[in-house]
């Protein structure tokens, strides 16, 4: 019965599936694509919002659109269920938004379990308190974020902030992940404690004995890792090996604007068979949507790079400018992912770094509407496939990069990873 265990996962942005594989991604949530998703015998089924991209108001239209297609569906799923908001590492996010909307919309659930821990990126929580690599994680540039800047690691004061002060720090438990979850009353928030992913193995078995022997449905809001402990998915390296070759150059886009993207953009466009193309963002933001910004320029490079059999990285402007909307975000986004594509098929690979990017690329770009995850191709950075394969770029793999993910090398290495396998060396 465990392993026949669904797991739904809404997840906030296309970079959430990075520990596990073997899964479907939706990026449509029609009632038909969800009933196949639900079909499938895999324990996840990935529904990918993208809502950190979102503003308040479009999170709501969203996740009552899924819910409601979605609940006829599970009342006539012949498997156990459970339901996990799959959100950011580093506190940047709708919650809790989300959890109450799933909530009243697919509930009843239990208690509710916030597991921000993700150990393979250094993200750990110690005693309520959540840390990035050891320190604070309030004090990197991530508390700082423009749309979800907050002030406190504490995730007891994080959730009364982030609440509006409805959810008082006081109330809320703050629980190992070996802890009994047995005393949780309904309604009620805990924070996890987990500094390895053994403690989020940990947790999931808990979760799935709390549901298949005492019939208590918990609802989660976490990162990555603990989908690994709920599904009983080891986190695997996936070998390039196992893919055919293919024919020509790759890409690599960057639309990611954290510091962390800066260093390992700066590291890249150093390796002598890579070339930048900058996408120009605030000549784009100046020209109104009437007059779009002529780019034909942007193209002729990209062209001319990949003709040469280098690597065009296209990226956006760096450094500081002035602050955009969430829908001026996905406008900027969808305008690199049609240049990015204007490039001749066929691509080798694709690299997208950041969330809002990569959703982008794959949903308004490339226009699909599932895609299977193939695995990890460095820890964190997910390998997947349009699902059918794509009417012109067929099954180009494409590594989904998080912008808060590595450190200032793991960008190259993932390029040279894949020219590796281009190159067959």
């Amino acid at each position: 019965m465990e392993h026949n265990l669904k797991i739904i996962v809404f997840d906030d942005d296309p970079t959430g599936s990075q520990t596990v594989h073997g899964c479907s991604l939706l990026l449509d949530f029609s009632s038909n694509n969800l009933k196949a998703g639900l079909a499938d015998s895999g324990p996840l089924l990935f529904l990918i919002t993208n809502s950190r991209a979102l503003e308040p108001a479009q999170v709501v239209e969203l996740f009552t659109t899924i819910c409601k297609r979605l609940k006829p569906l599970l009342a006539e799923l012949d498997r156990p269920w459970l339901v996990v908001s799959r959100g950011d590492s580093t506190l940047r996010g709708h919650t809790p938004l989300e959890q109450e909307l799933i909530c009243s919309l697919l509930g009843p659930f239990h208690a509710n379990l916030l597991v921000p821990a993700f150990p393979q990126g250094g993200r750990t929580t110690l005693a309520g308190q959540h840390l990035l690599h050891g320190e604070p994680v309030h004090l990197s540039p991530f508390g700082k974020d423009r749309r979800f800047a907050y002030s406190s690691s504490d995730l007891g004061q994080w959730l009364e902030f982030k609440s509006g002060g409805r959810l008082k720090a006081a109330r809320i438990k703050n629980l190992h992940a070996a802890d009994s979850l047995a005393d949780l009353a309904t309604g009620q928030w805990a924070v996890v404690d987990a500094q390895t992913p053994q403690d989020l193995d940990d947790l999931g078995k808990s979760l799935r004995q709390e549901l298949l022997e005492a019939g208590k449905r918990h609802f989660c809001q976490s990162a990555a890792s603990l989908l690994n402990g709920l599904a009983q998915i080891p986190a695997i390296q996936f070998s390039l090996a196992q893919l055919p070759p293919r024919q020509g150059p790759g890409l690599v886009l960057v639309g990611s604007y954290v510091p962390l993207a800066d260093q390992q953009l700066e590291l890249l466009l150093a390796e002598p068979s890579c070339r930048g193309v900058e996408f120009p963002v605030d000549q784009w933001l100046a020209n109104p949507a009437s007059n779009p910004l002529n780019l034909g320029l942007q193209r002729q490079q990209l062209s001319a790079i990949a003709a040469a059999g280098l690597t065009p990285v296209l990226f956006s402007s760096r450094g500081e400018r002035q602050a955009i909307s969430a829908d001026q975000q996905n406008q900027l986004a969808l305008a690199m992912a049609e240049l990015a594509l204007s490039l001749p098929p066929p691509l080798a690979y694709l690299i997208a770094k950041g969330g809002t990017t990569s959703f982008t690329l794959l949903r308004d770009g490339l226009g699909l509407e599932r895609l299977r995850l193939l695995g990890q191709l460095l820890p964190g950075l997910s390998l997947l496939q349009a699902q059918p394969a794509h009417p012109i770029w067929g099954e180009m793999p494409i590594v989904t990069f998080p912008g808060n993910l590595g450190d200032a090398s793991s960008l190259k290495k993932c390029w040279q990873l894949l020219e590796q396998w281009r190159l067959g060396t």
